[in-house]
């Protein structure tokens, strides 16, 4: 549905060819997040984009149309073939999508998508566009970054000695006393609150979102939460407990059913502690007070790290070396009984989330982001320009938060 492309421009005043790829978008992340990239996007590059047919809560829906005849310079592909419910995951045997992309040949390709092994083979340079949010520092609902893969957490970019010290000068502005929703609560108020006995080692459990339209989930380790709680209620010693949170997104619009169920079978083993009103902020409370923290590929992991808390992560994906994590529990257990648990580097975590937040995170709806600033942002790890504005806007969100 789109014209014919022309030749890729070259030499150096040549404007990158940009593709968004996007067959697990679900109609929020593209109203609020992927249709804002894309507009700027146009304005002063050729941008093609792909879709799929709605399926599962992902795709384009009907209504959505209007946004595409908004965009009329925009080359929409809906790649609507029998086969399309497999893009979301497995698109290793869509010759036509390879030969289109292909024959499209962009610079860059941005990608909603869970498939890690089709991208991989798309030509130029290929970014996930991916959650922004690191709880328990705050961030806009539509926060972005762009990455080299999926779910990658705590890894620094290459930074020269005085860019690390730079970033080491703001962090104190993003750490204030409001990091946490009670700082100064007792454990043991929190403790009692949940009926959790104070001489129990307390891990904390964050699940991840379940429901049809999280294409994301094929890359946990465990067939479902509740598989998880199991496994793991298994490997604690009798003098702990496991205390589990819902995502809020599960609680609003999946299925909680099955983890309450597993839950209530195991008894004191596994506690399931009440959302509150405000989203994630049992979790962040958990983080505060908990011995340590089990994640999979929850974001959940940067509040323990803020909090200076072990973390046993469960994933095949990557995990910066200064959190110090675990490679399973039965381990934690071991160097807790010998006295020698091991946390988050402190200082190595503040330069993270200051890197995180003034570097990588960006608003999609920001009036002064352009097409050249997304690309930049995609081929540019580090630019130390975009920090001062970065935490000018995160202050004044802040005061907002505040009033």
């Amino acid at each position: 549905m789109a014209p014919t492309p022309q030749p890729a421009a070259t030499g150096p005043q040549s404007r990158p060819r940009i593709l968004f790829y996007l067959p697990t978008v679900t109609p929020w992340w593209f109203e609020e997040i992927c249709a804002h990239l894309v507009r700027k996007c146009a304005q002063s590059h050729e941008v093609h984009v792909m879709l799929c047919p709605m399926w599962r809560g992902t795709g384009i829906a009907e209504g959505q149309f209007d946004i595409l005849a908004s965009l009329p310079h925009v080359h929409w592909h809906v790649l609507d073939g029998p086969d399309h419910p497999t893009l979301r995951t497995d698109a290793s045997t869509a010759t036509d999508l390879f030969e289109l992309v292909e024959f499209l040949a962009p610079d860059i390709t941005l990608c909603r998508s869970a498939d890690l092994a089709a991208p991989a083979r798309f030509p130029g340079e290929v970014r996930f566009i991916m959650e922004g949010a690191a709880p328990p520092l705050r961030a806009r609902p539509n926060a972005t970054v762009l990455t080299r893969t999926l779910f990658d957490y705590g890894l620094m970019p290459d930074l020269t000695d005085e860019e690390s010290a730079e970033l080491d000068r703001l962090a104190p502005q993003l750490w204030d006393a409001r990091v946490f929703p009670d700082p100064a609560r007792p454990r043991a108020d929190f403790l009692a609150e949940h009926g959790i006995p104070d001489n129990r080692v307390l891990i904390g459990l964050p699940l991840e979102y379940e429901q049809p339209e999280n294409f994301f989930d094929r890359h946990h380790r465990f067939a479902d939460n509740a598989e998880m709680i199991a496994s793991l209620a298994a490997q604690i010693p009798d003098h702990a407990v496991l205390a589990v949170t819902h995502h809020p997104l599960t609680e609003r619009h999946g299925d909680p059913g099955p983890v309450e169920d597993i839950v209530a079978r195991l008894g004191e083993r596994v506690r399931l502690l009440p959302s509150s009103a405000k989203p994630g902020a049992i979790s962040r409370a958990l983080a505060r007070h908990c011995d340590a923290m089990v994640v999979g590929n929850s974001k959940s992991w940067s509040a323990a790290a803020a909090a200076g808390k072990p973390i046993v992560r469960l994933s095949d994906f990557a995990t910066g070396a200064w959190i110090g994590a675990y490679d399973s529990l039965p381990a934690f257990f071991a160097d807790q009984a010998g006295g020698r648990v091991r946390g988050p580097d402190p200082a190595m975590a503040r330069r993270w989330f200051a890197c995180h937040m003034l570097n990588n995170v960006f608003d999609p709806t920001d009036p002064a982001l352009s097409g050249d600033d997304i690309v930049a942002r995609a081929l540019q790890p580090v630019d130390s320009a975009r920090w001062l504005p970065a935490l000018d806007r995160y202050k004044a969100l802040s005061l907002a938060e505040a009033a």
